[in-house]
This record gives structure tokens, sequence and C-alpha cells, in this order.
């Protein structure tokens, strides 16, 4: 069983390798190879620092210059990621039956996207590289999300002030949207391996689920709208519990 340091590092090795663009077999192979080196080592009474040889930022940084990046799977995953963030800030104005397309938001998506990606990559890695805290890549992760929820929201918002929509949806296109944009979570999810990408979007279209067939004021559909955010981080930190546990019970066993 290895420390909770070790298991760590494992993890943000992980994550800091992924973020970095290098192939998910070669990275396994690594973690694995790298994992059983660090359980001799402990039963030995070696720390990690003795492995790696030298701090944990600097390791990581050599492992991924030596390792060639893997663009094919990249170049396969980004137009998933780039549907999947499209579809995520689209979702809720089809099933509320306002869905409409303008020139600001055919243009700005595509761009939110990719600020989207250069944010979230750029904070796992340093998340991965500077080893941080649980407490601290929560706050973080946050943060992130905010920034892009923020620039999506002052880009629906701009769009619709700004120019008149060349398309305005109908009961058919709003279920067009709905069906694909579902479809996209789906796949996402099933790429992921995760249940985040299907049930995320579930928690924040509640406010627009009520607020299609329900006669509800402005300020109620507020308030279901936080209360909402505030379930669906609830969910987040008992997803990263029962991970943690998991880990745990693993090791335990083991």
């Amino acid at each position: 069983m290895l420390s909770t340091k070790s298991e760590e590092f494992i993890d943000n090795l992980r994550m800091y390798l992924l973020m970095s663009g290098k192939n998910e077999r070669e990275i396994k192979e690594l973690i694995e190879e790298l994992t059983d080196h660090l359980t001799e080592a402990e039963k030995h009474g070696r720390s990690i620092d003795d492995i790696v040889g030298h701090t944990p930022e600097q390791y990581m940084a050599s492992l991924k210059n030596e390792m060639k990046s893997d663009y094919k799977q990249i170049i396969k995953l980004l137009p998933l990621y780039f549907l999947g963030v499209i579809a995520y800030f689209l979702i809720g104005s089809a099933i509320r039956g306002e869905f409409e397309l303008n020139i600001v938001q055919v243009i700005g998506f595509p761009i939110l996207a990719m600020l989207g990606l250069v944010i979230y990559v750029y904070f796992l890695q340093q998340a991965g590289r500077k080893q941080y805290s649980k407490k601290k890549f929560f706050v973080g992760g946050m943060i992130a999300s905010s920034i892009v929820t923020i620039s999506a929201i002052l880009l629906l918002v701009g769009g619709h002030l700004l120019v008149d929509p060349f398309f305005i949806g109908n009961q058919t296109s709003d279920l067009v949207v709905i069906v694909i944009c579902c479809g996209l979570f789906i796949l996402t999810a099933l790429w992921s391996k995760t249940w985040v990408p299907i049930w995320l979007p579930m928690i924040l279209s509640i406010s627009d689920v009520l607020s299609r067939f329900n006669t509800m004021s402005v300020t109620e559909i507020f308030i279901v709208h936080i209360a909402s955010i505030v379930l669906m981080t609830l969910l987040l930190v008992l997803n990263v519990w029962l991970v943690e546990r998991k880990k745990k019970l693993i090791g335990d066993g083991s």
C-alpha cells in the first residue's frame, strides 16, 4: 500500500501528463511502473523523493519533455469537446422555448470553447505540477468554472442586446436541439467514463424546465437556479469524497 503522499503524487502526475497531451496508454504504463517502484521503495523505508531524484515539479517537467505528445488523440477529442461546451450553453434556451441564433453567438461560442479549454488545461496542469491540496483544487476549479460561465452569460446577453437573431426556433427546433445536446452529453460521459457530463447539465436545467412549464416569478426561478447550483456543488464534493473513499478501500484491501 502506498503512502498518502505517494498516492497524491501519482494522481497529480497522471492528470498533469494527460492535460499535457501525452498518450493515455503510455501514461498508464508509466504510472504502473512508477507505482511498483514506489511500493518497493516504501517497504525499505525510502520516500518518493529518493525515487524521483528531483522535486515532484521538476520530475513531472522532465517526463513531459521526454514523452511524445499524442496529437492524433488530441485532434479526435477536440470536436467532441467543442460541441459539448456549445451544447452545455445552448440546451437551457431550448428547454425554455427561447432558442435563437445570432451572429455574435455563432462567432462567440467557438471562441468561448477555446477560452474554456485554455483555462481548464492550464488550471489542471498547474494543479498537478504544483501538487494542489484538495481544498485548493476545489476552489481553483470553481473559479475556473465561474470565469467560463460568466463569459457565456455575457455572450448570450450581449448577443441578444446587440444584434437581431437570424434564426428563431419553434417547438420542433427546440426538441431537435435538446435531443442533439443530450446525445453529446452521453457521448462525453462514455468517453470520460463518468456521469458528470450528464447530471451536471441536468441539475442546472431544473430552473429552465420550471420556467417553461410553470408560472413562476423571476425571483422564484432565480432562487431555484441558485438552489440547483448549490446542489451541483454538493454533488461534486460528494463525488470527490466517494472517489477518495474508494481509493482508500482499495488500498486497505491490498
